[in-house]
């Protein structure tokens, strides 16, 4: 049986003391964590230059204390790169396409290896950490974790810029897990060629409309003629009002026709009975479905 090593892998900023929160929160659960990796912006301001040197006081020798006890715990850092030129800080489109690449390589790197990869999203740029989720997303499966940690004020207040590393398990501090669907389940026919975020993204964006069609088509074939004009008249944008006037029907036979119709899309897209669906629903799913000459 494969042994899994389970590694923090922390967006970065000023605030040094977030990692090792995050730390000692996840291994008061029982995580054995034994890497700990922070990702962040070229180290080119003071306070980032601080951050890294907390950090990495704590972990002298490969060794980490925490709550009276040590352990071996691995602690190295990740700069983000644009075309291998390092990132200083995150200011266009550019720029985040190079966060979340260089994000998502990373961690495409370590899940390679028998690693449950638990990510930390609450140091540095709030930017950085949606495009870190962005990333992990499409390369996450059911054992990753995703956190965030919510520290009172008063704390933050002592503990700022790392002044304080550790706090006391009563101090108010919680690790909050982030729900999340890990996209890469979703999907088995991304082609190998496939290996940056972006042309991930895109072969997951195809098959998706892919299956949306095939949807669009089950439910096209089980309508009669008459709730298939119905449901193009939708499609092409009009209120029941309008799609009675322009089929010269009673808003009631609208109605019927429009019953029917939301019950086949319930089975389409397996969607519970009392999901509430509206004509919005069909427009926004067979606009471009009718739009392409079907």
């Amino acid at each position: 049986m494969l042994e899994y090593t389970h590694t923090l892998v922390a967006t970065l900023g000023g605030q040094p003391q977030v990692v090792t929160f995050t730390l000692d929160l996840l291994l008061r659960r029982g995580f054995p964590i034994r890497d700990v990796i922070v990702i962040h912006p070229y180290a080119s301001r003071e306070r980032l230059q601080h951050s890294l040197e907390c950090l990495n006081t704590e972990f002298t020798s490969d060794q980490y204390h925490y709550d009276g006890q040590t352990l071996t715990c691995h602690f190295r850092s990740k700069t983000l790169l644009l075309d291998q030129i390092p990132l200083e800080d995150i200011i266009d489109i550019t720029s985040a396409k190079g966060t979340r690449e260089t994000i998502y390589q990373y961690i495409q790197e370590l899940k390679q290896e028998p690693r449950h990869v638990h990510l930390s999203v609450t140091g540095g740029r709030r930017l950085m950490a949606l495009l870190a989720i962005s990333a992990a997303q499409l390369k996450f499966d059911p054992f990753d974790h995703i956190w965030h940690i919510y520290t009172p004020e008063d704390i933050k207040a002592q503990v700022k810029d790392g002044q304080q590393m550790h706090v006391p398990a009563d101090a108010g501090v919680n690790l909050i897990e982030m729900p999340f669907i890990p996209l890469g389940d979703s999907f088995i026919n991304i082609p190998p060629t496939a290996n940056t975020a972006q042309a991930v993204q895109n072969a997951k964006q195809a098959q998706m409309a892919v299956e949306e069609r095939a949807r669009c088509q089950q439910v096209d074939r089980e309508l009669t003629k008459r709730q298939r004009d119905v449901l193009r008249a939708f499609a092409a944008g009009l209120n029941p009002q309008e799609v009675a006037d322009n089929l010269v029907i009673s808003l009631s036979t609208v109605s019927t026709h429009t019953g029917k119709i939301f019950e086949v899309c319930r089975i389409a897209w397996e969607l519970p009975q009392d999901y509430g669906l509206t004509y919005h629903f069909l427009r926004e799913r067979f606009a471009n479905y009718f739009g392409g000459g079907e």
